[in-house]
Formats: C-alpha cells, structure tokens, sequence
C-alpha cells in the first residue's frame, strides 16, 4: 500500500531542481543557497551564455515559479549573495529589466577555500571539479513547498519523501528516524527553522510524529493520503490556471535573442528536471516573459535541444464518488442539497489548499452523526479554524484513504477487463482458432500413436 500512494505522488510533483547542501554553509542561509544554486545551473547550462558576458534575465515571478521563493525571500536572498560578492544585478534595455550575473571567480575562491583545495581560477566547464566544489545535490520540489507552506517545508517534505522511498522496500509503515541533527546535516535547516516547517506540515496534516525506543529517538511519517490530496488539488489548479491562461500568455511571451537590449529573454537551456506537464506553445511573437508561467508554456523556443515530452494524461475512472457542480474537483458529502453544496464550494474557496480535507472531515462527521445543527454551520467553524491555523483533519483522513483505495481498485479493475477483452479478441481471431486447431491436430496424432503402440491382449 505504501509503495503504491508513493507511485501516486511522484507524477504530481512536477518540477525538481537540484539544491546544492554545500552553499549553505558558504551564504549562512537555506533560501540564499536555494536561489544561488538555481543561478549556477542557469549560469552553467544557459544558451549563449558565453555571448552575453555571463548576464541572464528572470523576473521575480519566474524566480518564484522556479524555487518557490516568494518576492520578499528572493530579496532577502539576493542581498545576502551580493554581501558576499557572488551576485550581480544591472538593469537593462528599454523598458529597463533587471538582470543578473554570478561572479563565477569569487564564488570559485569561497568554494574552493571552504573545502580546503588552492585553485587561482576554476575552470567551470570541468564536471568533476565543479562536483566536487559543489558537492552532492539535493533534489527540491517546488509544488511541496506551495502545499506545505513555505521553502523550508518543502525542503524537509522532498528530503522525507526520499528517506520514505528508500526504506519502503524494508518497511511498510512509513516511519523513519528524524533527530534534528540529522536534519541539519543533511537539508542545512536550524533547529528553529526545522520546528517552523514541522509545525507547518503538521497543521496542513501531512505531518506526524512519535518518540519511542531507549534511548528516546524521534520518528516521523508523511500522511501521503493528505499530501496526495493536496498535490492533486495544486496540480488541477495549474492545469486550469494554465488553460485560462494560454492565450494571453502566447501573445506577449517571445523568443530570445543575443542582445540583452532587445527582448531580454534568458535564452536559457532547461533542465531535463523541470520539466513541464503541459505542451509548449510554438505560436507566440517576439517580446519579454512577462508572467511567472511563461517560462514554461515556451521552454522549446529558447532550447539548443528539445526536452522531454509532456506526459500523457492518465486516463480517469470513475471511482463512484460525486464530483462538485461549482469546485470542479471537490467531492461533496452526500445528502447536501444543490443550495448546501454552493454554499459549501464557497466557503472552502476560501483555503484552496485543505478545501478536500475540510470537505471529507464534513463528510465523516455527518456518517459519525456529530452534525447536530445545521452542516454548513459547522463547515463554517472549521474554515475559521483552518483560517487560523489550528484544523487538524481527524475522522475525515479516512475517507481520503477510502476514495483512494476505490480510485485504486477501479483502476485494477479497468486494466483486468481491458486485458480480458484483448484475450477475447485474440481467441476470436482465425489465427489463433487455426493454432488452436494445429494443437488439437498434434495431440489426437500423439494419442493416436501411443494407442498404435501399445501391445493388445489376447483373449485366453
């Protein structure tokens, strides 16, 4: 079960980028290591690079889209790069955009005295020298920290998953072992920041923990039921989001070109990590990224080699449960009235992120008869309370559980009938009736052969 909930989520995580352990200890801090490693790899891998001095262009909102570093955070980031004398910022072109440059030698001679090695220039086209002064990467992903509430979250919650992924072949429950030291080793979050994120994961429910043994250890596990949830819930609005979209976003994204004056436009070769789920638009004119998905819708105009392409969606079955008439995707307890269920999409629109699980804590309550006044009253008291801060879903992270088996066991039984109906064309067609025939043919032959052989008993 656990291995199957983990084969769930890994198609809707969507982007990774690599997160580089190493550069927090060289900038002091998670999210200016976070935005300094996305800066290398763009450095590193962008096209045209070499032409334009070392310069490339993102807004905030594609920074955003990229780390998932809000406006104040990349700000916060970006000033401690520049104390450090690591990034470079200039503005540019008509209307003037802000662009940005690593200084590659400085960051080579932090790098390098941090790890004790003596190199007068770092050659940043060699592989193994720059893996060896950026160490081991992290993978980060980005929708886990818009699920979870910040980077920091999300960081712990792309490193939990791994350490889930790997012990699932040994263990079945999802418990795994997390001192906080351990955690700061790895991932470089402090002690504070790391109950800022727990306390973050536990308040959406996607968090637990327990302490146990001799001496006392710390154990943590992902509530996958609630994160599948939340992921899906992201990855629809995206998808709908990006449909509305498509349009106005085809007429003002462009394509890029060598000068920066001009359109300002990275140029950048994307990585086979971020990749996007959604068809490129190839019909677009010449002007800036001017929204934070752009990037994505036109990744393919700006490449030197194409990347990979967007999977197919998967083909959904119905799992019996009825969707909303107003929140698209939201499942509705049943017996509420067409009025209760508008009245119910409305008040969830208010908190997007936790709208199914206040929606099947509802649901469960009303089956466990805990609704003794009106339901869309009591829905009321737990959007104030997800408002705050302090909903914990309860009775309802049960029937989360229970859709999903159904959703699995329809899919299980799609896929058997599917293989029964090729066996039944397979059986129909000549082909198989001649071999069958044939074998029919062999086997009488044998028989026939074997009774011819065997001596006859002669009456006394």
């Amino acid at each position: 079960m656990l291995a199957d909930k983990l084969a769930l989520i890994w198609p809707l995580l969507g982007r990774q980028i690599a997160f580089h352990r190493s550069l927090v200890d060289l900038t002091a801090s998670v999210k200016a290591a976070l935005l300094l490693s996305q800066a290398v790899y763009w450095t590193r891998h962008g096209r045209d690079i070499e032409q334009r001095a070392g310069w490339f262009y993102k807004t905030m909102g594609q920074w955003e889209m990229e780390t998932g570093l809000s406006t104040k955070e990349q700000a916060g980031a970006r000033k401690i790069l520049r104390r450090l004398a690591i990034l470079q910022e200039q503005r540019a072109g008509v209307p003037a955009k802000l662009h940005f440059r690593l200084a590659l030698d400085q960051l080579g001679v932090l790098l390098s005295s941090r790890i004790g090695m003596r190199t007068p220039c770092v050659d940043w086209d060699n592989g193994a020298l720059v893996a060896e002064l950026l160490g081991p990467a992290l993978s980060y992903h980005r929708a886990l920290a818009l699920v979870s509430g910040g980077v920091n979250a999300g960081l712990m919650l792309s490193r939990a998953l791994y350490l889930v992924r790997r012990h699932s072949r040994h263990q079945s429950d999802g418990w795994f072992c997390a001192p906080a030291a351990a955690w700061t080793q790895e991932i470089g979050l402090s002690r504070r920041e790391q109950e800022t994120a727990r306390r973050d994961l536990t308040r959406r429910g996607m968090w637990e923990e327990t302490i146990c043994g001799i001496p006392p250890r710390v154990f943590a596990r992902i509530r996958l039921a609630c994160l599948i949830a939340g992921l899906d819930q992201y990855a629809r609005r995206n998808s709908r989001l990006a449909h509305v979209s498509a349009p106005q976003a085809a007429s003002v994204c462009g394509i890029s070109i060598n000068r920066i004056a001009q359109n300002g436009v990275t140029g950048l070769r994307e990585s086979s990590l971020l990749v996007s789920h959604y068809a490129p638009n190839q019909l677009r004119q010449n002007s800036h990224h001017s929204f934070a998905e752009s990037a994505t819708s036109h990744v393919t105009g700006s490449t030197r080699v194409s990347v990979q392409p967007p999977a197919a969606e998967d083909e959904r079955v119905d799992s019996g449960d009825t969707p909303s008439p107003r929140g698209g995707d939201w499942i509705f307890p049943d017996g509420l009235t067409p009025e209760e269920k508008c009245a119910a999409s409305a008040l969830v629109s208010r908190c997007p992120a936790l709208a199914q699980a206040l929606l099947d804590e509802l649901t469960a309550r009303m089956r466990s008869n805990s609704v003794k006044t009106s339901r869309i009253a009591y829905l009321r008291g737990m959007v104030t309370r997800a408002l705050a801060g302090k909903f914990v879903p309860e009775l309802g992270l049960a029937v989360a559980a229970a859709r999903l088996k159904r959703r699995e066991e329809a899919i299980v039984r799609a896929r058997r009938d599917a293989d029964e109906r090729r066996l039944a064309a397979e059986r129909a067609s000549p082909e198989y009736q001649l071999k069958v025939a044939e074998h029919r043919a062999r086997i009488r032959g044998m028989l026939a052969m074997a009774q011819a052989r065997r001596p006859r008993r002669e009456r006394p």
